[in-house]
């Protein structure tokens, strides 16, 4: 079975000409045939994005089902990460990943019931620091959720707030690579008008296969985001 899966920190569907359109979103989202969006930065009840479930509102809109997993909490709101899938969620658990007293970080864990079998979908955001990194990696690896759905075929994506190659070399020895293969060089997706960062990032474990790999950058997502959304046609092997 073939699965198209996109990562995308939507900024709260704030773009980069300031204007708030979650419209814009949920048209990147239909326009790659997303199955599974992984979306970060994702706001509920704030008053930027007119105190709405951001979450509800683009999977109503795409007519997908909808988890969200609360990480910061607002004056007014709050916002974390978000996944919208065509197929139904059956357990889930948001992994919390803050460390020490660091803005607060999660990772939004769910097993999503395909038609072919169940796949773990784990959609973090993740620190600015180094070492807040590592140990949120190390936390995520080690979770029970993660522990007992080992043998399941699974896919680790999202914001990874990583500049170096870091993650290429350590997440191997843990089972699971990173989907832009050789090519992740040139797979920069902040910031969205002019890239010069690969921050958001895509792992797979050893059940799934690449497809297909790309960083879709046209002109509406140049402009629906500060960052740019990954896309990965991944070949599941139950």
């Amino acid at each position: 079975m073939q699965i198209t899966i996109l990562t995308y920190n939507i900024h709260k569907a704030i773009g980069t000409d300031r204007k708030f359109d979650p419209e814009r979103i949920a048209q990147v989202c239909e326009a790659e045939q997303a199955d599974i969006v992984a979306l970060q930065e994702v706001d509920n009840g704030v008053p930027r994005s007119r105190h709405l479930d951001l979450a509800a509102v683009l999977g109503e809109r795409l007519g997908f089902h909808h988890r969200v997993g609360t990480n910061v909490k607002l004056k007014v709101g709050t916002y974390g990460n978000a996944t919208l899938s065509r197929w139904p969620f059956s357990i889930g658990k948001n992994i919390d990943l803050t460390w020490t007293i660091k803005k607060k970080r999660g990772c939004l864990s769910d097993i999503v019931h395909t038609p072919e079998g169940d796949l773990l979908v784990m959609n973090f955001h993740l620190g600015l620091s180094r070492i807040e990194r590592h140990f949120q990696w190390k936390k995520l690896l080690a979770s029970d959720f993660l522990q007992k759905h080992r043998d399941m075929p699974a896919v680790l994506l999202g914001d990874s707030n990583e500049r170096t190659r870091y993650l290429d070399t350590f997440l191997p020895t843990t089972g699971f690579f990173n989907a832009a293969g050789e090519t992740r060089s040139n797979t920069k997706t902040w910031p969205s008008f002019a890239p010069i960062w690969n921050l958001d990032k895509v792992f797979l474990n050893e059940p799934c296969g690449v497809v297909h790999y790309e960083v879709v950058r046209n002109k509406l997502t140049r402009i629906a985001s500060d960052h740019l959304p990954v896309k990965v046609i991944a070949r599941i092997d139950w």
